[in-house]
C-alpha cells in the first residue's frame, strides 16, 4: 500500500513537472514569436496555454497584444477585457484596451447619462469583488477598534480623534459596502461579451432563417440577456435587442 502511494505520488510529480515544462516551452515560443513579429505563431502558442487551463492577466494581456498586432481587433479587446477582469488596476491593460476600443466601428449611444455611466463603471471596476469585501471588513474592524479606544480612553484629545476617525471610517464602511454589493450584483446579473467576428447579423429570433434587425462589428461590447443553445439574446446600451450566434462572440 505504501509503495503504491509512493509510486502514485511520484507519477503525479512527474506529470506536474512535464506539464510545467510544456507550458514554459509554449510560453517561450510565444514570446519569441511575438518578438520576431510572427504574431500568428504567438497567438497559436498563447491559445494553447489558454486551452490547457492557464489563466493570468499577463497571459490574456499578451494574447490581446498579439491579436491587436495581427489586426484582429475583436479578439484583442476580448482578451484585454479578460485581463482587466483579473487585474482591474493594471494601467497597461487599461491603456491598451482604450486604444483598441477607440478603433471599433459601432458607436452606440447609451440611454443612461454618459458621465454617470462612465463614473459608475470606473468606480465599480476599480477593485475586484473580493477586494471590495476586504476593504469593507477592514473599515468595519477599524471602526470597532477606534470606538473601543473612544470608550476606554481617559485622554480628551485621543477621545476626540478616535471618535472623529471612527465616524469617517463608518461612512467609508457604508460606502464600500454598497459599492461592493453593486459590483457583486453587476457581476452576477450582467454578463458581457465582445463581438469577435468581423461583422455579425443580429436576428429577431434564434434561427438562421430569421430576419436581420441590425449588424454589429468586431470589438463591440454587448450585454448577454439569455442563452439558448447556439444563440445568445443580447442587449445594447441603447436598448436594442436581438439574437446572434455564440461562435461570433467571446463571453467575458
Amino acid at each position: 500500500m505504501k509503495n503504491g502511494k509512493r509510486i502514485l505520488f511520484l507519477l503525479i510529480c512527474f506529470l506536474s513537472l512535464a506539464i510545467n515544462g510544456f507550458s514554459n516551452e509554449l510560453l517561450q515560443k510565444a514570446e519569441k514569436a511575438y518578438d520576431s513579429k510572427n504574431y500568428k505563431e504567438a497567438i497559436i502558442n498563447y491559445e494553447k496555454l489558454v486551452s490547457d487551463g492557464f489563466k493570468s492577466y499577463q497571459l490574456y494581456f499578451n494574447l490581446g497584444n498579439s491579436y491587436y498586432r495581427n489586426n484582429e481587433l475583436g479578439k484583442a479587446i476580448y482578451y484585454y477585457e479578460l485581463a482587466r477582469k483579473i487585474n482591474p488596476n493594471d494601467e497597461d491593460v487599461r491603456i491598451n484596451l482604450g486604444i483598441a476600443s477607440a478603433k471599433t466601428i459601432d458607436k452606440i449611444d447609451s440611454k443612461e447619462n454618459f458621465f454617470i455611466s462612465a463614473v459608475k463603471t470606473n468606480v465599480l471596476s476599480s477593485f475586484t469583488t473580493d477586494s471590495w469585501a476586504w476593504i469593507t471588513i477592514s473599515a468595519f474592524a477599524l471602526v470597532c477598534v477606534l470606538f473601543f479606544v473612544f470608550i476606554n480612553s481617559s485622554n480628551l484629545f485621543v477621545k476626540r480623534v478616535s471618535f472623529l476617525l471612527s465616524c469617517l471610517l463608518f461612512v467609508t464602511f457604508i460606502a464600500t459596502y454598497f459599492l461592493g454589493y453593486s459590483a457583486l450584483k453587476s457581476k452576477v446579473e450582467n454578463k458581457f461579451a465582445i463581438i469577435t467576428s468581423k461583422e455579425v447579423k443580429v436576428m429577431n429570433e434564434p434561427t438562421s432563417s430569421a430576419n436581420s434587425k441590425f449588424n454589429l462589428h468586431e470589438g463591440t461590447k454587448i450585454r448577454v440577456v439569455e442563452n439558448n443553445g447556439d444563440w445568445l439574446l443580447i442587449k445594447l446600451d441603447n436598448g436594442n435587442e436581438g439574437w446572434l450566434k455564440v461562435s461570433d462572440v467571446g463571453v467575458i
